[in-house]
């Protein structure tokens, strides 16, 4: 809660004052997707659920933007080396084939399908071995 200060400096607010806040606080809310008519006219602590919205669009939006950057870092890494006229490797590095797991279902899965085709390819050598 707040100190006795913040009380009176809250209690010596012009109504001018305080109507301020309230059509700053009521741009806000439009800009997070809430209403006028549910600024205004509904309850009052549906403005906080909004404010919590848009802090999760926020924190998602940044964790795509760092994921992007990650493909991005991952893209020229592979390229670099050819703008060095001193490197030894003179072909791209391929692109990722796949998409970079996330969770840890994601990359168990990817885990799994590596697993699947590495048991694929032995079984194959073994059949032309035998041939």
């Amino acid at each position: 809660m707040g100190s006795g200060r913040e009380l009176e400096t809250q209690q010596s607010a012009s109504p001018l004052e305080i109507l301020n806040y309230l059509n700053d606080l009521c741009a806000y809310a439009l800009s997070i997707g809430m209403s006028y008519e549910q600024y205004w006219y509904e309850d009052p602590a549906l403005i906080n659920i909004y404010i919590k919205a848009e802090k999760h669009r926020q924190r998602k939006r940044n964790n795509e933007m760092w994921i992007q950057g990650l493909y991005i870092y991952n893209a020229v890494g592979g390229l670099i080396h050819l703008a060095n006229p001193f490197s030894k490797e003179h072909r791209a590095k391929p692109y990722l084939k796949q998409p970079i797991a996330l969770t840890k279902e994601e990359q168990e899965e990817q885990e799994q399908e590596k697993l699947e085709r590495f048991i694929k390819y032995m079984k194959q050598r073994a059949e032309v071995s035998k041939k």
